[in-house]
Formats: structure tokens, C-alpha cells, sequence
């Protein structure tokens, strides 16, 4: 009689259980990707953002991400706020030269990409705002980080030298789960295979297969 070793059987299903499950939320994760992506490409349809839209955002009540917005900006003469690794327009390589409109020195809840540019020393080089930008806005530019803006504009022109930047699209989301769902129902599949095989090994080996006790 073959028998089946009980405690390696159950550290074997709860591993499949765990591998399946994974790959199962990866699945689900993708469509909610998808969703979110159908989304995201329906937002700049919708109407310019009005100032209580950004208020809701702020107090997590919506989403403004990818809508689009207008936003007078007049600092005047003033250095970047910051540079953030991005492309132009034709897709090369640079830094996006980040303003705040703001006159003060208080930290922005807002900044918009002015331009791009391919000079690491950008942030050194003064520049002047005093327009009217319209564009694409994206949320959490600096993701969780404190004391940083929780939106960015990327407008549909630049300030003189600067040129446009690129602009963002909701393809650029990170699309994965599928190819990681294989991965897991994969691993599932790799550990159900050597699994059968050790069982079939041992109900080979002599004596076991007659039922007799491994010594």
C-alpha cells in the first residue's frame, strides 16, 4: 500500500494555496489596472479643474489625476523649485525644470514643469515665468515625502529657452500583473511537478513500495 507522508502533503498544499492565491490577485489586480487606465484616458475629457476640485483632492475625496487644468503663473525672475528626470516632446532624454508660482518662500502645493531641458545645472539657472499655463496634472510627484507638492503641472507649452516636455499619458502606468499571474501559477505548477515526482521516487525505493516502513 503507498502512503503519503501527511505533514509534507499539508507544507506542500499550503505552499500551492499561497502560490495559487497570488496568482488569482494578480488577475484581479489587473482589472483594476485596466479599469483605472480606462479611467485615467477618459479624464482630460472632462471640464478644466476649478480650485474646489484641487480642494477635494487634498482632502482625498477625488481624484484629479490626468485631468487637465489652467493655472496663471507670474513669479517673475526666479530660480527652479526643482529638476525631475523627464523627457522632451521628441523623446529625449533630460530634466524637467519645475516652478513654483507662488511669490512667497512657503513651500508650493503646486508646481508646474516650465520646460525641458538638458543641462544638469538648470536648477542654478534663473528663469522668467509670467504666463498662463494649461496642461495635464499629475498627483503625488514625490510620492509620500513631506513638505512637497502634491500636484504637478505638465503644460502644453514652455518658457523660453526651455522646450515642451513630454506629455503623460495613462500607457505609461507599469501593466505587469499578467506576466507576474504566470509567474505564480508557474512557481504552483514547478512545486506540484517536483512534489510528484518525490512521491514517486519514494514509492519506488525499496521496500516502500511493498508498504514497508522507511528506515
Amino acid at each position: 500500500m503507498r502512503r503519503v507522508p501527511i505533514l509534507a502533503t499539508l507544507l506542500v498544499f499550503v505552499m500551492l494555496t499561497v502560490l495559487i492565491s497570488l496568482g488569482i490577485w494578480q488577475l484581479q489586480r489587473r482589472e483594476w489596472k485596466h479599469a483605472l487606465i480606462a479611467q485615467l484616458a477618459a479624464a482630460p475629457s472632462q471640464p478644466l479643474l476649478e480650485p474646489r476640485d484641487f480642494y477635494e483632492a487634498m482632502i482625498r475625496k477625488k481624484s484629479v489625476q490626468y485631468r487637465r487644468a489652467e493655472l496663471a503663473c507670474s513669479p517673475g525672475t526666479v530660480l527652479p523649485y526643482d529638476l525631475r528626470g523627464g523627457s522632451s516632446i521628441s523623446g529625449e532624454s533630460g530634466f524637467l525644470v519645475l516652478v513654483s508660482c507662488r511669490g512667497d518662500r512657503k513651500p508650493p502645493d503646486i508646481v508646474v514643469a516650465a520646460g525641458w531641458t538638458i543641462r544638469p545645472d538648470a536648477a542654478a539657472v534663473p528663469i522668467r515665468v509670467d504666463t498662463v499655463f494649461r496642461g495635464t496634472i499629475i498627483e503625488f510627484p514625490y510620492g509620500k515625502a513631506p513638505n512637497r507638492p502634491q500636484f504637478m503641472l505638465i503644460p502644453d507649452t514652455a518658457v523660453a529657452p526651455l522646450q515642451r516636455p513630454l506629455m503623460p499619458t495613462p500607457a505609461d502606468l507599469p501593466d505587469n500583473h499578467l506576466s507576474y499571474a504566470g509567474q505564480w501559477f508557474g512557481l504552483a505548477a514547478a512545486l506540484a511537478a517536483i512534489y510528484g515526482l518525490w512521491l514517486r521516487r519514494r514509492w519506488q525505493a525499496p521496500g516502500l513500495a511493498a508498504g514497508g516502513q522507511q528506515p
